[in-house]
Formats: C-alpha cells, structure tokens, sequence
C-alpha cells in the first residue's frame, strides 16, 4: 500500500520530535568514586578544617625577594607563556563551537550577458542561502562540551605548570640561601684551619712537633680550600638553573641570609579532597537541512543495523572509564602519600634541631678548649685537626637540616595545591 508523501512526511517529523527523547548522553556512575579512610594518615586531623594548602603563597614564604623572583617566573617563563597561549587556542575552539548552532550563509554570485538580434542583455544573479546542522542526536552539543572539556584541561595545565614553577624557583632561590650559609662557614673554618696549620709550624720549627703534623694540617687546609672551590661552582650553577626559570641569561640573584627564613607558627594539612568521576557516552552524526529525510532515515537504522558493534564499543568505553578511575583512585593515594611524608619529614627536621644544636655547641667549646692546650703544648695536633673536622661537619649538618626543613615545606605546600593562588 503506498503511503501518501503527506503522511510521510508527517511519519518522519513525528519520529524526529521523539528522538531528543532517546537521550545519547549518559552521566557516569561509578560503584565506588571516592576513597574511603584517610589518605593522609596520623598527619590530618579529621576535625581540622583548616589547611596550608588554601594560603597565599605571599602569606606561607614572605621573603620579599623570593616573592620578586616567583612573580618574575610566572610573567617570563617560557612554559608559563606556553600555557597561557594554549589557553587561548581552546577558548576561541570554544567560541568555534558555539558557532555550529548559527547557519551557514553562502553567497555565490553569478553574471552572464545573452546577445540576440542585435541586442544585448546582462543577467545578473546575486542568491544568499542559509544552511543549518540539526543536531539531532546531540553533535553540536558533543562539539560544545569536547572543546570545553578542553579548555577547562588546559587550564589545569596552566595550573600545574604554575605551582611546579613556583616550587622550583623557591626551591632552587632556598638552595642558594643554604650555600651560602655553608660557603660563610667553610670560610670561616679555614681562617682557623690556617690558625692551627701555622701554630703547628711553629711548634715544629721549636723542635715540639715533627714535619708529619705540619703535613697533616697542610693537607686539611687544602681540602677545605677544595670545598669552598666546589662550593662557589655550586653557588653560580643553582644561579644560572634559577635564572633559566626567569627566561633570563645568567646572574648574580640576590637573596636573604640563612637566619631570616621563618617556619609557619602552624602547618595544617586540613581534610582530604572528595572527588568523584563523571563520564559521557555518546553517538554523533552530520545532518544536513536538504536531506533531511533520507539521512533521518538511515541513521534511524544505523542501531539497529550495526547492534552488535555498537555494544562492544559501549563495552570497551565503560572499561576505559573504570581504567580511569581506578588510576584516578590510586592518585590520590599516592597524593595523600606524598602528604604524609612532607609533614613528617618537617617534625623530623624540628625534633632534629634541638639536638644537633647541642652538639654544635658543645664541639664549639670542645675546639676551643683542644686549640688552648695546643697552643700551650699540652696536646697533640690530631686532637685539633680532629675536633676541627668534628665541628665543621656538625654546622653543616644544621645547616642541611634546616634546609630539608625548608624544601619539606615547599613539597608539602606544593602538594596541598599551594602556588596555584
């Protein structure tokens, strides 16, 4: 029986009114989207709201001249600009996007000139036509929320980018402080390395001391000069590392002594994040206005036809997502981690200080006690080169506590989400 074009067409349309029903869009349900128990350990207290991580980064690190440098990296960095240009590409892909619900107007002007008995005639043609893709089964939106999508990961981007710059620049600017704290003690050591290396020349030359004491301190002396040498390269290449980071040829920086860096009164590490995975399925096609009907009609039979298809590609995006948030899942493990770690390694450093303090200060009295006995002759010079040596490595050992200290608490902030304010 032929159906007349009329109800066919009605036939069609009624069918197109109902597709926006069959919803191609499906929001993800995960059976388990968010982590149970506390990613950090004994470090969070649960009833703690207050974290580290949502400070300013001006309000946690306030030396001026650090704070100088981090505001130079962000506007210089070549990463950094990288960034803020990729963020500009997705933004007018966004734009594009929400063009694809406009029509599309074509003009295609056309002249032509007939000559018949002796007469002339121009024919000029000037046809403006508008097109638009229906989005029946949701592509322009697909097109909208994938450039988005974008957008929204490329600002991420930034963002990390931002807080691993920023930690590098704090990170590599307190390296610089901590060597030159060790340089100004090596330095320093070396003026009483030539004290005793020409108090034991003197003693050698009035018959107290043998040539192999002179030797022994001579050769001290040395070495700590070799130390101070390695330390002044040290000092220019962490320079020259910091100044990459400011996209700047290489310089002196300027920056604060050692003794001005001052801890938080109190670190918080707040609540953990609660986050869950949110996914979309979805199916696309391309309509166009002058054929509506027959392509309605063939994507009408496209699911049915290729069912089978269909279905193990369902399958495989539901794997893939479950993938992705098993690995999402094991992030945050790994974040809550990273947390625990940073906040011990600070109240390790803390609990550390008092004692090597101590020591510091009593291997202070103990060389100067042992250089007095020398200098009267009531000792011998292995019992000065030792308790030089033993001091030596006790200051710098403060000094490197107090410098893992530091970096603990950039980590720490870093991964709290600090930088990124």
């Amino acid at each position: 029986m032929m159906i007349s074009m009329k109800r066919y067409i009605i036939l069609i349309f009624a069918g197109l009114l109902l597709l926006p029903g069959c919803n191609l869009y499906k929001k993800y349900d995960s059976k388990a989207n968010t982590v149970q128990g506390n990613l950090m350990g004994d470090v969070m207290n649960p009833q703690d709201t207050l974290s580290i991580g949502d400070m300013s980064w001006r309000d946690v690190f306030k030396d001026p001249l650090l704070q100088q440098l981090i505001d130079k990296a962000l506007v210089n960095n070549t990463d950094m600009r990288t960034a803020q240009l990729t963020i500009e590409q997705a933004q007018n892909e966004v734009r594009s996007a929400k063009w694809g619900y406009a029509p599309t107007l074509s003009f295609s002007p056309n002249a032509s000139y007939n000559y018949q008995g002796g007469a002339g005639s121009y024919n000029v043609q000037i046809p403006v036509r508008a097109s638009w893709q229906l989005g029946i089964f949701g592509q322009n939106r697909s097109k909208v929320r994938s450039a988005k999508a974008k957008l929204a990961y490329d600002e991420d981007y930034r963002q990390a980018v931002q807080v691993d710059l920023a930690a590098n620049v704090a990170n590599l600017y307190y390296t610089l402080v901590m060597l030159d704290r060790q340089l100004a003690i090596s330095e320093a050591t070396e003026i009483l390395y030539q004290e005793s290396y020409n108090t034991t020349q003197a003693l050698f030359q009035a018959g107290t001391y043998n040539s192999p004491a002179v030797y022994e301190m001579q050769a001290s002396l040395e070495a700590l000069r070799t130390d101070i040498v390695t330390l002044r390269y040290s000092i220019v290449a962490t320079e020259a590392s910091l100044c990459q980071l400011l996209a700047e040829p290489p310089h002196h920086i300027d920056r604060s002594s050692f003794e001005q860096f001052e801890m938080p009164e109190q670190i918080h590490v707040g609540l953990p994040v609660r986050l869950s995975l949110d996914g979309l399925f979805g199916l696309g096609g391309t309509f166009n206005a002058l054929s509506l009907i027959g392509q309605a009609v063939g994507s009408l039979t496209q699911p049915i036809l290729q069912g089978g298809q269909l279905k193990a590609q369902l399958r495989n995006a539901k794997a893939e997502q479950e993938k992705a948030r098993l690995e999402f899942v094991q992030t945050l493990y790994d974040a809550g981690s990273e947390v625990y770690q940073y906040k011990k390694a600070i109240e390790t450093a803390e609990e550390k200080t008092g004692h090597i303090d101590i020591r510091v200060n009593a291997l202070q009295e103990a060389f100067s006690a042992t250089t007095e006995l020398m200098n009267h002759g009531s000792t011998t010079y292995l019992e000065v080169l030792t308790a030089q040596e033993s001091l030596l490595s006790a200051q710098l050992a403060q000094v490197e506590n107090r410098y893992e200290m530091v970096q603990a608490l950039i980590n720490l902030y870093t991964a709290l989400g600090g930088f990124g304010k």
